[in-house]
């Protein structure tokens, strides 16, 4: 009886220790393999280890080609010299892409972006696009049906100039669907180009030439669009856009939605021109945007209307919220304002929450924030900071005509001593605005407290803080 107990005591004894032994050897190889394993890690520390190596080179390279400079300024040729002795002679690419540089790493897929300034900014990977000028197809060929994630569909990706080039072409296909932009596209970026092949061109350097002409038209606006546009908080750099007509990255949304979406370059018409979009309708709401192109219409008065965000709302429902124009933007026109021209009809109803400027503001009737207003206005915690000239101009508010000054409101506005709101223009033109001598924490808090103190405030507000001696969105 011993004997028979002793081997099944062994026998269960070697069952369990196998058990640990795996389950030993389960944690031993996770360790190892795993996303937070050891050769994970190492990989890890590996490429880390990569990315300093490759900054440190461009900034060291920046630094001698700026100090080489007679003027200290950054010429391509110089950084791209500075580049091969630091790494030798075709393991670097230097270009530039406007008032930036672009160093691209060949053998690591890397590039780092150079200000104007000599900071280094990166890293960032490149991104490759098999499907160049089709956006019903995602960058690994997957594909999509243009609707929203939360219908359960697939919405169409914008991956490279030549997707913009397909939707600005045959906007119709696209108008009502959900649409989101992957990255970051400078059209002056040898690197948001894949092939080059629309537009009737055959190479990357014909399409960014013939977009980036200075002498001829540009990028051609999306024409209409009905949908819902996510920018993903990436920019659309560089653009162009010189035509007759209404301008904008979109010549006319109606009944839309535009979100996390900024604009840089030069955005010119004759008519109504913003850089979002150059004329609304319907019911539009455009959250987190904001605008660092130069905007220009060289229209008749009466067409003229021009804006950071818009240029002309005609009969809808606008809401602007959460979007500014930048600092050092040009904005002219006969009727401009910082984020739209003029904000509708007797029948259109707009809401400017929570929105700011720092550009400056030329024309005939000119705002800080809203050129001209009629009835059924909101406009709400806003700041201008931008140089406001004109013939009829206020550090808010232009001009007016309403009616009934009970349909229209204004709170927590704010604006800079050395703008001049004119009482006397327009009818009815009194704004509830402060003037002041400069931008103070107090001021931050007012505008931060009516966040909070309005629970039931349509969308998300962000919040304020102070940067630069500006009011800014704080940064998540």
């Amino acid at each position: 009886m011993k004997t028979k107990e002793s081997k099944g005591i062994t026998i269960l004894a070697l069952v369990i220790t196998i058990i640990v032994l795996l389950i030993l050897a389960g944690i031993t190889i996770s360790a190892i393999t795993g996303n937070n394993g050891i050769i994970g890690n190492a990989g890890k520390a590996k490429e880390d280890t990569e990315i300093a190596n490759e900054k440190e080179i461009v900034e060291k390279a920046t630094i001698q080609a700026m100090g080489n400079n007679k003027y200290g300024h950054i010429e391509e040729s110089e950084l791209q010299e500075q580049l091969d002795k630091e790494t030798g002679e075709g393991k670097t690419e230097a270009s530039n892409i406007g008032d930036e540089f672009e160093v691209v790493f060949i053998e690591s897929k890397r590039y780092y972006i150079v200000e104007e300034e000599g900071n280094v900014q990166g890293e960032y990977l490149i991104i490759e696009d098999k499907y160049p000028g089709d956006i019903t197809v995602g960058k690994n060929g997957e594909e999509l049906d243009g609707k929203a994630e939360t219908e359960g569909g697939k919405p169409y990706e914008i991956w490279c100039i030549e997707d913009l080039a397909e939707w600005s072409q045959n906007y119709d296909a696209y108008q009502d669907a959900y649409i989101k932009l992957g990255r970051t596209l400078n059209f002056e970026s040898r690197l948001s180009y894949v092939d080059g092949r629309v537009l009737n061109c055959n190479s990357i350097d014909e399409l960014r030439d013939l977009l980036t002409d200075i002498s001829g038209s540009g990028f051609m606006p999306i024409k209409n669009f009905s949908g819902t546009f996510d920018g993903q908080s990436n920019e659309i750099q560089n653009i162009y856009i010189n035509k007759t007509g209404r301008a904008g990255l979109f010549e006319n949304i109606n009944n839309a939605h535009i979100e996390k979406l900024g604009i840089d370059g030069k955005i010119s018409g004759t008519e109504w021109v913003g850089g979002i979009s150059g004329y609304i309708t319907g019911k539009v709401e455009i959250n987190e945007c904001y605008n660092k192109a130069d905007i220009i219409s060289k229209g008749e008065e009466n067409k003229a209307y021009v804006g950071g965000i818009c240029g002309h709302l005609g009969t809808g429902n606008l809401i602007i919220i959460n979007s500014y124009n930048a600092e050092q933007v040009n904005i002219n026109g006969n009727v401009a304002g910082g984020i739209i021209g003029m904000t509708g009809t007797a029948s259109s109803i707009s809401y400017i929450y929570n929105c700011y400027n720092l550009g400056n503001i030329n024309g005939i009737t000119v705002g800080g924030i809203i050129g001209f207003v009629y009835d059924h206005t909101r406009c709400i915690n806003v700041y201008s900071t931008g140089n406001i000239t004109g013939t009829t101009i206020g550090g808010i508010v232009g001009a007016a005509l309403w009616n009934n000054a009970s349909q229209n409101k204004f709170e927590n506005c704010y604006f800079l001593k050395s703008n001049t709101v004119q009482q006397s223009a327009g009818k009815n033109i009194a704004v509830n605005a402060t003037m002041l001598e400069e931008l103070t924490n107090e001021t931050i808090d007012e505008l931060n407290t009516y966040i909070t103190n309005n629970s039931t405030l349509t969308s998300e507000w962000k919040k304020w803080t102070i940067e630069n001696r500006n009011p800014q969105f704080m940064k998540k």
